[in-house]
């Protein structure tokens, strides 16, 4: 497939990371991306078919909290998806109107059926497995997801809200969903429909619940093609244009009629009908143009109203950024934007440590030139008064008292000190002690400021080494990362080679079976020629061929026998309803011989048939049950018909009436009907004996003895 877009760093493929360029730079690889948002379109692979699993992760039916739980523990497919968003999803129906996601009462891959069925379009089952499909089957849908750079499809969907879409736990419950996404969404399904029509839209679903926000459109690939058949005529009658016929009517008129009618040719009408190759390419070739048309056409109907650009051609990249665009699994596209994130987070820390080292570096400085000013202001004030010279000094000790006010008077001219009255010694000591005590605090502070210097120097160093580590660190990943595709690419060409190397035996094996096979071929010829072969093979044929035909025959006897069987049965058992009718219609309360003795054997052959037991009290029960259901009432009093059933009960459930050798000889009578092609019977026919069954004539039926002699009288 034809790779248009940048490749999605999100989770689930669909949204598009800057194109990326790689650059050497002193034996390293530079990796920089472009900031330009991006819209992506992802075309799956072939489908066959589509299942209800399928369908339903696209629809969220049945995916509850645990549901979720289970698909983001699947840590080998790296999903991300968030229960709390699940409200947010919602889906494009007919019209393009938006509804909540799963509001379509009829499931995806249901709807996807009923199109095939429109279309008339029947899969290739696999003739060994009738129930799968098989792979040289026509394809006959397409999955295709829209979406965008990340930030982009964010903004759209929640706005500024502050939201963590990575976090598939973190409680976005309150999160509302932008008319923005909506718009897109709808722009999208409009897009979708004027290329491959409404109709052929079977699902238009947005997920807002996982990383990034998307779009799954499912399609039939369908075309127009003229219909198959030959062109036939039709007549046209010449008073009466509606009245219409073929040519097989035509010519079934007598020839008088037939000039009334005249002949128009009639044209073939066009029909649709499911064709991937059709509308996606018959080639490699034609699809990479039609996808690269695709995305041209999405950037300029949809893409640019939202800020997604179209990205670069695959074929205009360079090698190193075509293999950064190849198709990547979720592992890795989440290992690279863990690893871009590192980046980013070392980039700020590395500016932020460079920044404070640019403002301990300029206190560093103002501190320096504080104390230097300091220092100087300190020597004006104690040493700017000038040197004496010798004579001064001479005069000073020869005179204590001149000296001292020449002395005086030189510090207050030099200090610019201002006095009340005449200074003398003590008050200028003073005030010299004053100046000299706060010129020490002075230099405390300067040497506490120069403590703090010597600390901020250490911890700039410590920042410098952090920082060179960090750099080696980004340095280390970028070029990790220029080697991820470079190691799958010789992953794929070892695999290649294994293959090819695969293929070149099999084919060598297939050539020896080849030849192996035309050998034996002939030799099995050679054989076929020899007449003894012929006359044996001619005998196990016809053996074979009458085996089959007895084993047939006895299959269709038994089945023959079981509809018998069960027909000698249903004889019986309407005897028995008959009787039991009549006797209700009646004043009697109690069953005359012929009566009692269909409705004993009716109850026989409902055993036999639902397999009661009636050695067993629940076993005739049931059996007086099953009699007594389908049982008309009519012209019985409710009362009467109360009293009936309980006689009945009472006759069914009397002691000793249902023995085991009494069982075996009716299944024997019933056996011995069903090897009979006559299966009309009666209980107490016409010309019969009163205790035993009968034909239809009237004729005795072997293996059944009289009914046991006891009182089946009832009282009301």
């Amino acid at each position: 497939m034809l790779r248009l877009r940048p490749r999605p760093a999100e989770t689930l493929l669909f949204t598009t990371l800057p194109a990326a360029s790689l650059e050497p730079n002193n034996s390293q690889y530079k990796m920089t991306y472009s900031n330009i948002p991006r819209a992506s379109i992802h075309v799956g692979s072939n489908k066959k078919a589509f299942s209800s699993q399928m369908g339903n992760e696209a629809e969220r039916r049945g995916w509850d909290e645990k549901r979720y739980r289970l698909r983001n523990a699947e840590t080998e497919k790296n999903n991300h998806y968030n229960y709390s968003r699940k409200h947010l999803n919602f889906e494009i129906a007919k019209g393009c109107k938006v509804m909540p996601l799963g509001s379509n009462p009829v499931p995806l891959n249901e709807r996807l059926q009923m199109r095939h069925d429109e279309l008339g379009f029947r899969p290739y089952m696999d003739a060994k497995h009738p129930s799968q499909i098989a792979k040289n089957s026509p394809n006959s849908l397409v999955n295709i997801i829209f979406g965008g750079d990340h930030e982009v499809m964010k903004e759209l969907a929640f706005g500024d809200q502050e939201i963590d879409t990575s976090d598939p736990y973190a409680d976005n419950s309150h999160i509302k969903l932008m008319p923005a996404i909506t718009d897109w969404a709808k722009d999208t399904y409009r897009f979708c429909c004027r290329l491959w029509g409404e109709e052929n839209i079977i699902g238009f679903d947005v997920h807002c619940d996982e990383t990034g926000v998307h779009a799954h459109v499912l399609t039939v690939p369908m075309e127009r093609v003229r219909e198959r058949g030959r062109i036939g005529s039709k007549y046209v009658h010449k008073n009466n244009l509606d009245k219409v016929l073929s040519t097989r009517e035509w010519k079934a008129l007598p020839k008088e009629e037939r000039a009334y009618y005249i002949k128009s040719e009639l044209t073939k009408d066009s029909v649709e009908r499911v064709s991937y190759a059709k509308v996606w390419g018959e080639t490699a070739k034609d699809k990479s143009k039609y996808l690269s048309d695709l995305h041209t056409k999405y950037y300029n109907e949809v893409g640019c109203k939202y800020g997604l650009q179209r990205g670069i051609p695959y074929d205009e990249l360079s090698p190193e950024e075509r293999r950064g665009r190849r198709h990547k699994n979720k592992v890795t596209l989440e290992a690279e934007r863990q690893a871009k994130l590192a980046i980013v987070e070392a980039k700020k820390l590395k500016a932020n440590i460079e920044a404070e080292t640019a403002i301990v570096t300029e206190q560093k400085e103002a501190a320096q030139k504080e104390l230097k000013t300091a220092q100087s202001g300190f020597l004006a004030k104690i040493f700017q008064p000038g040197k004496y010279k010798n004579e001064e000094a001479t005069r000073l000790k020869e005179s204590y008292n001149a000296g001292v006010k020449e002395a005086t008077n030189s510090f207050i001219k030099a200090t610019g000190l201002k006095w009340n009255g005449e200074p003398t010694a003590t008050s200028l000591g003073q005030r010299f002690r004053m100046i000299w005590d706060s010129n020490k605090s002075l230099s405390q502070e300067l040497k506490s400021k120069d403590s703090i210097i010597l600390e901020k120097d250490a911890k700039i160093k410590s920042l410098n080494a952090k920082v060179t580590t960090l750099t080696e660190e980004v340095n280390g990943l970028k070029y990790r990362l220029t080697l991820i595709d470079a190691d799958a690419v010789d992953r794929l060409q070892t695999a290649k080679n294994a293959e090819m190397v695969r293929a070149d035996k099999a084919e060598s094996e297939l050539s020896t079976l080849r030849s192996d096979y035309e050998r034996l071929s002939r030799k099995w010829n050679e054989i076929w020629n020899e007449p003894e072969y012929n006359e044996a093979a001619r005998k196990v044929k016809a053996r074979k061929e009458e085996e089959t035909r007895l084993a047939e025959e006895a299959k269709r006897e038994e089945q023959a026998r079981e509809n018998r069987r069960q027909t000698v049965l249903d004889s019986i058992v309407t005897n028995g309803k008959d009787s039991l009718r009549s006797f209700a219609l009646t004043d009697r309360i109690d069953f005359n011989e012929q009566e009692a003795k269909s409705i004993y054997y009716g109850i026989m052959a409902i055993a036999q048939k639902f397999g009661f037991d009636l050695c067993t009290k629940n076993g005739v029960s049931s059996a007086v049950r099953k009699l007594l259901e389908g049982l008309s009432w009519n012209g019985c009093t409710s009362f009467r018909m109360e009293c009936v059933t309980n006689w009945t009960k009472l006759f069914a459930e009397n002691d000793n009436m249902y023995d085991s050798h009494a069982i075996n000889n009716f299944i024997c009578f019933i056996d011995y009907m069903s090897c009979s092609s006559k299966t009309n019977v009666t209980t107490g026919g016409s010309n019969g004996c009163a205790d035993q069954l009968t034909n239809w004539d009237g004729t005795q039926k072997i293996g059944l003895e009289a009914l046991p002699k006891k009182k089946r009288g009832m009282s009301q």
